[in-house]
C-alpha cells in the first residue's frame, strides 16, 4: 500500500493503479484497506480522465464500506465528468451526510443543485458553505437561487447590508442590482449601475434599464457589447419603432452561422425571436425558432428512455408499501398540487393561498430528494426519517394553518409514495386538455431541467406516460386524489374551488376570487396569469399551431417493457 501510495503521490498513476489493484484483490487485506485502495484507484483513474474505470473502482469502494467518504466524493467526480449529474448529486449528498463539515462537498453539491434548477437545496448548501467559509463565491451562489427559488424578499436586507459593507465591491453591487430588479424595483437598481461596467455587468445594466423604462440609456449600454446572443436579445428588448425590425434581422443573421455563444444564450435568442413572431401571427416562424431552442437543448437535458423505464419500473413495484409510514402530527396536514407544467398548478396554488386556511409553500424539492435516494439506495430508514422533518416543516412554515400546499407539478411521480407516507395529506391532480398543455410546455422556456420537452414526440408521450402514472394512483386512492380541470377552473372557478375547498372541509372564502392579488411573488412561467383575473385565452390555443404539432398525436405512453406486457394481457 505505501508503495501504490508513492506512486500515486509521485504522478505515476498506472503503476499506482497496478499496486492498488494487488491489494483491493486481497481478499485477506481488512476491508477498510481493500476500499481505501479502490478509492485511491479511483483518483489515479480520475487524474488520467479515464471517468468510467474512476467510476467502477469508486463505486466497488462504496460498495465494500458505505461509510467511505472520499469513495463517494470520488464516484460523485467520476460521475459528474460523464454528464450524470443526478446521480453525481446524490454520492455528494451522501458525502454532506457523511462528513458535514467536508466543504468541497457541499460546494459541488451547491453547484450541481444550482445547475439543475434543485433552488431549495442550492441555496441550503450554499448556505453551509457561506457560514463555514464567508467567501464571496458562496455568498453569490446563496443570493442567486434564492432569487430562482423566488425568495428574493428574504434577501433584500442581506444584499443591503453586504453592499453597505462593501461600498466598493462590484460583486455586492452587481448582487444587489439583481435583487431590487427581481423585486421589480428598478428605478433603486438604476441608481446603482452608473459606477458599473464591463461586459457582462452591462448586459445586467441594459436588462434594468430596459425594464425601468430607459430605453434609450439602454441603447447606449448594448452598443458597446461584445457581439454575441444576449447582446443580440437586449437590442431587440431596446429598440422601438421600426428599429425594431432591423434588430430582428441582425439576430437572424447572427444565428445564420456557427457561433461560440453558450449554447443556453443561443436557445434563449431563439425562444425571444419565436415570441415575437407570435406577436406578429406568424406561427410557422415561431415554431422553426422553438424547434431550433429545442434542438439545442435536447443537447444539455438529454431525455434517457432506459433511464425512464427503470424509473417507470421503479414506481410501478411500489417498494414504498413495504415501509411503515410515521405517525401523523397535528398541525397542518400537506396538501400536494401535482400535474404537468403548464396546466394550472400556479394558478390553484395561487387561489388557495387567498384562504386562511391554506399556506402556499411554493416549489418545494424535498420529496423529489426522498424518493431519489429511495431509489438510488432502497434504504427505507433514511427516507421515513425525511418524511417525518417534513411533516414537522408543515408546522413552522404555516402554524396556523390547516394546510399546507406543496406545487411542485413533477411530484407526480412520487405522488403514490407521498400518500402511502403521508397518511394525512391529500394529492390535487390539475389536468387540461392534453394539446394545449404540451403545446404550451413547447412553447415556453422552463427554468431548471425538462428533457422530456425538448421533442414533441417524446413530450407527447411523456404526457400519456403521466396520465397513466396518476390514474393509477387514483385507483389505490380514490378519496385522497382530487382533480381540478384547468378548464373548469376558467369557467367556473367559484364553482369549481367550492368543491375543492368542501373535499376538504372548508368554505368558499371571497378572498379565494382575488387571488391576482396576492402579494406572494410569483416566479414560474405562470407568473402572468396568476396577476391578473382568469381569461380563457389559453383554452384551445394550440390550434393556432395544428399545423406544425401532429407528433403529439401519434404518440403511446413511454413505459417499461413489464408495465407494456401487463396491458396487453
Amino acid at each position: 500500500m505505501r508503495n501504490a501510495m508513492f506512486d500515486l503521490q509521485k504522478g505515476r498513476y498506472r503503476e499506482a493503479i497496478g499496486a492498488f489493484q494487488m491489494v483491493w484483490g486481497n481478499d485477506r487485506a481488512p476491508v477498510m484497506m481493500r476500499s481505501d485502495a479502490l478509492s485511491n484507484a479511483a483518483v489515479c483513474h480520475l487524474r488520467l480522465h479515464d471517468w468510467k474505470s474512476a467510476e467502477d473502482s469508486a463505486r466497488a469502494a462504496v460498495e465494500m464500506d458505505p461509510t467511505h467518504v472520499d469513495a463517494w466524493f470520488n464516484l460523485a467526480g467520476s460521475l459528474k465528468e460523464q454528464g450524470q449529474v443526478l446521480d453525481a448529486l446524490h454520492a455528494f449528498r451522501k458525502v454532506c451526510e457523511l462528513h458535514p463539515q467536508r466543504m468541497d462537498g457541499w460546494r459541488y453539491r451547491a453547484e450541481l443543485a444550482e445547475g439543475l434548477g434543485l433552488w431549495e437545496e442550492a441555496v441550503d448548501a450554499w448556505s453551509v458553505v457561506y457560514q463555514k467559509m464567508a467567501n464571496g463565491r458562496a455568498f453569490e451562489g446563496r443570493v442567486v437561487c434564492m432569487i430562482h427559488a423566488g425568495k428574493a424578499p428574504l434577501v433584500d436586507e442581506e444584499t443591503a447590508l453586504y453592499l453597505d459593507q462593501n461600498k466598493t465591491g462590484n460583486l455586492a453591487r452587481y448582487l444587489r442590482v439583481l435583487v431590487l430588479s427581481e423585486l421589480q424595483r428598478f428605478d433603486e437598481a438604476v441608481v446603482l449601475t452608473h459606477t458599473m461596467h464591463g461586459p457582462a455587468v452591462d448586459q445586467l445594466v441594459a436588462w434594468v434599464l430596459i425594464h425601468a423604462g430607459y430605453l434609450i440609456e439602454a441603447r447606449e449600454r448594448v452598443k458597446g457589447l461584445p457581439e454575441c446572443a444576449r447582446a443580440h436579445a437586449l437590442r431587440i428588448m431596446a429598440a422601438e419603432g421600426p428599429e425594431v425590425i432591423e434588430r430582428i434581422a441582425d439576430a437572424l443573421t447572427y444565428l445564420s452561422t456557427p457561433r461560440k455563444d453558450h449554447p443556453q444564450d443561443i436557445a434563449d435568442l431563439h425562444f425571444r425571436l419565436a415570441r415575437i413572431a407570435e406577436e406578429q401571427s406568424t406561427p410557422a416562424a415561431a415554431m422553426q425558432h422553438y424547434h431550433a431552442a429545442h434542438r439545442i437543448m435536447a443537447v444539455s437535458q438529454p431525455f434517457s428512455e432506459e433511464g425512464h423505464h427503470q424509473l417507470d419500473t421503479w414506481i410501478r413495484r411500489r417498494p414504498w408499501l413495504q415501509l411503515a409510514p410515521p405517525a401523523p402530527r397535528d398541525g397542518p396536514q400537506w396538501i400536494f398540487i401535482v400535474g404537468m407544467p403548464r396546466s394550472g398548478t400556479t394558478l390553484l396554488e395561487q387561489i388557495l393561498d387567498m384562504h386562511p386556511a391554506f399556506h402556499g409553500a411554493g416549489e418545494l424539492h424535498d420529496m423529489a430528494m426522498v424518493a431519489q435516494r429511495y431509489y438510488a439506495t432502497d434504504n427505507g430508514e433514511t427516507v421515513l426519517q425525511a418524511c417525518d422533518a417534513f411533516s414537522r416543516k408543515a408546522g413552522n412554515i404555516a402554524p396556523r394553518a390547516a394546510w399546507c400546499i406543496d406545487k411542485m407539478p413533477h411530484n407526480f411521480v412520487h405522488a403514490g409514495m407521498i400518500l402511502h407516507l403521508f397518511p394525512r395529506a391529500r394529492v390535487i391532480w390539475c389536468r387540461r386538455d392534453p394539446m394545449d398543455n404540451c403545446t404550451s410546455i413547447y412553447r415556453q422556456h422552463f427554468r431548471g431541467i425538462h428533457p422530456y420537452a425538448h421533442d414533441l414526440g417524446t413530450l407527447g408521450r411523456y404526457f400519456r406516460w403521466h396520465e397513466e402514472v396518476m390514474e393509477g394512483y387514483r385507483e389505490d386512492y380514490p378519496q385522497r386524489v382530487l382533480e381540478v380541470s384547468y378548464e373548469a377552473l376558467v369557467d367556473d372557478m367559484q364553482g369549481t374551488v367550492t368543491g375543492l375547498l368542501r373535499a376538504l372541509g372548508k368554505d368558499w372564502d371571497p378572498a379565494c376570487a382575488r387571488f391576482y392579488e396576492n402579494p406572494r411573488r410569483i416566479l414560474t412561467a405562470s407568473q402572468g396569469q396568476v396577476n391578473k383575473p382568469i381569461y380563457r385565452d389559453a383554452v384551445g390555443s394550440w390550434k393556432r399551431y395544428r399545423d406544425y404539432v401532429e407528433a403529439l398525436l401519434l404518440e403511446e405512453p413511454v413505459m417499461s417493457d413489464s408495465a407494456n406486457e401487463s396491458q396487453r394481457r
